[in-house]
């Protein structure tokens, strides 16, 4: 078995930078997050993965002196079911280049938009983009590297992603978490996952 972190209790923080961070640096952030008396933040590559190693490192420091879960999220310009190969390659470097620094960083996991169904069947889009994340898994196994890929669940209804896609990418392969956000369930469901009982229905299926 890989040696991942995996956590007994939930963090809460933020997605990037808090705004009332007065240097809007990830170091900065960090700190941020924690004088707020909040306990994780998501480093945002969605635009880029322009971090150094070096900076990295210099935030694997004090994320942990300051007690912070990261994670990442990876670049919006992802389709693991693109037929042009130039752009598929393009979305699992994205994937693993974020992976790479997240894990230089310490971060705990990579989430990432998978894909879109254009004109194949969700079966065939399934299958493409397992086939690319076993791919990506394998190459940072690879490298050593041993951190949770998460695909997210999605809500347009041409995006790849609803909760049973993502769930059973994690059931195939190792090293894979589904990315649960509840506002893409809402409005890929049209209103649903809106109470408690739906919500709680979710973790349970996934625990």
């Amino acid at each position: 078995m890989w040696g991942v972190r995996v956590f007994n209790k939930l963090h809460f923080g933020t997605a990037g930078i808090p705004l009332s961070t007065l240097r809007k640096t990830s170091a900065e952030g960090i700190k941020r997050v924690r004088e707020l008396g909040l306990e994780a933040m998501e480093l945002e590559f969605v635009r880029g993965v322009k971090m150094s190693r070096a900076s990295a490192s210099e935030i694997r420091t004090i994320a942990g002196e300051m007690g912070v879960v990261l994670t990442v999220h990876a670049p919006y310009y992802i389709n693991l079911n693109s037929r042009d190969q130039a752009k598929l390659r393009a979305s699992i470097d994205r994937i693993l280049d974020s992976a790479r620094i997240g894990s230089e960083a310490g971060a705990f996991s990579v989430v990432f938009h998978p894909a879109y169904y254009g004109s194949d069947t969700p079966q065939e889009t399934y299958s493409r983009v397992r086939d690319a994340l076993k791919y990506i898994v394998k190459t940072l196994r690879d490298e050593g590297i041993e951190i949770w890929i998460r695909p997210e669940t999605m809500g347009g209804l041409a995006e790849f992603g609803d909760l049973e896609e993502v769930i059973s990418l994690s059931e195939e392969l190792e090293m894979v978490l589904p990315a649960i956000d509840f506002a893409h369930l809402h409005a890929r469901s049209l209103g649903k996952y809106n109470t408690y009982e739906e919500v709680a229905g979710v973790l349970g299926e996934i625990e």
